[in-house]
């Protein structure tokens, strides 16, 4: 496992936008409202890994695995031959499970299933659904620091949630990267903002602000035009 691990796609500028790629044993926190790209970004992130020869298990309490592939397919990241030989492997949450286990257990199963942690990095798209109604700052504290103790064994853990969550207020002050999605309305249309709030052991060059779209057959690109704060 390399110390630094490079996200690169030659189709659009995302990994230099965001210093290059993602260091290793490090805690992501990609967060937004509905519709502002979480996934998106997670799903760029993960097929780059992917491209650039590192393992990704990809936890969805959204998707099923048919709805993954189109998806990721539409955007032109051709996943399939990582699925086959198993360098991509996805795990399905709410479609197969529905309300049949308590999100308590949701919580259970994230801190004892070695399984989730085995590849290079885990992506849980979108923990916000994961969490019980009530759950108490020891839980999250204590997922935390299993997560931490997990990036310690030169892994990556990426996590995606939706903003207001006060049971996520430990994470984004733990997590060594903190990108903050937004949406805003313009005379052009609907425009999506990543803010990068934090961002530890860069490679190289951050940039504080980021403005993207997603185009069909393409994928996530990046805008060229200024923005502001």
């Amino acid at each position: 496992m390399k110390d630094f691990l490079p996200v690169h796609l030659p189709r659009d500028e995302f990994a230099k936008k965001i210093g290059l790629g993602l260091p290793s044993s490090s805690l992501a926190l990609i967060e937004g409202e509905e519709g502002s790209g979480r996934s998106v970004v997670s799903q760029r992130l993960t097929y780059g890994l992917l491209e650039n020869g590192f393992s990704v298990t990809y936890i969805s309490t959204e998707l099923t695995l048919k709805d993954f592939i189109n998806q990721m397919y539409s955007m032109k990241y051709h996943i399939g031959p990582y699925l086959i030989n198993t360098r991509l492997k996805f795990i399905p949450v709410l479609p197969i499970v529905g309300d049949q286990m308590p999100r308590q257990g949701y919580l259970q199963t994230l801190m004892t299933s070695n399984e989730l942690y085995s590849s290079d990095v885990t992506v849980i798209d979108c923990m916000a659904e994961m969490l019980p109604s009530e759950v108490g700052g020891e839980q999250m504290e204590a997922l935390l620091q299993y997560w931490k103790k997990v990036c310690y064994r030169d892994k990556v853990i990426i996590i995606t949630s939706r903003h207001g969550l006060p049971a996520m207020d430990r994470l984004r002050q733990a997590a060594d990267q903190y990108f903050d999605l937004e949406i805003r309305s313009s005379s052009y249309g609907i425009r999506h903002l990543m803010k990068v709030r934090r961002y530890l052991k860069a490679r190289g060059k951050v940039d504080k602000m980021i403005e993207f779209r997603v185009e069909p057959d393409v994928g996530l690109i990046i805008e060229i035009t200024e923005v502001s704060g």
